[in-house]
């Protein structure tokens, strides 16, 4: 993330652009290492979120680099132990903003990891694979948001209890009693979806 691509950055007025760039250019040689440690070892979750809420590969893609950019503009405030809730949550909310925005699309191209599957696998396990995320897609795409949103955080990603209730910023129990909810709402839909009824 370069001083320019953060003057470019999306979601910011024209008067913060500049105060940014500057904050950006100061900071470069310890946030700039943050940020690529952070993406090395936490881009594929984020690509996960992006994808198990809703967005498209292309409109992923673009979102994770929102959610990065996220992460670089808040760096100090988020300490280290949080660092994959914030990227969860985070993820979260763009995907849902991207939803809600006119630049939301559908688009079947870009990196998609769910079909980067091992070329050593059969054509009939790779079939199965496929099948098998697109019924997780439509399992979750049922689902209340926050309900999905902590299923994805709790279940998927095995966040702890803890991480996912300082993401969402709400208390532990109430993560508890959603989070079961959530794995009612998932397993109904499931059903639904292999009797071939629509969620």
């Amino acid at each position: 993330m370069s001083a320019n691509g953060l003057a470019l950055a999306p979601g910011f007025t024209p008067q913060e652009q500049p105060q940014l760039a500057n904050a950006s250019r100061r900071h470069v040689p310890t946030a700039d290492a943050t940020v690529r440690r952070a993406v090395a070892e936490h881009l594929d979750l984020v690509w996960r979120v992006l994808r198990r809420s809703g967005l498209s590969p292309a409109d992923a893609e673009d979102a994770a680099q929102d959610v990065f950019w996220i992460f670089a503009r808040r760096l100090d405030s988020v300490p280290d132990r949080a660092r994959r809730a914030f990227l969860v949550s985070s993820a979260l909310r763009v995907a849902a903003d991207r939803r809600r925005s006119k630049w939301h699309r559908v688009v079947e191209t870009g990196l998609e990891s769910d079909e980067q599957v091992s070329v050593a696998l059969g054509a009939d396990e790779r079939i199965d694979l496929q099948r098998a995320a697109q019924l997780l897609d439509r399992a979750l795409s049922a689902l209340d948001p926050q309900d999905r949103a902590i299923y994805i955080m709790a279940e998927l990603e095995q966040l702890s209890r803890t991480e996912v209730a300082e993401a969402l910023a709400i208390p532990k129990g109430t993560v508890a009693s959603k989070l079961r909810r959530a794995r009612d709402a998932f397993e109904l839909a499931l059903r639904r979806l292999h009797r071939g009824a629509r969620p």
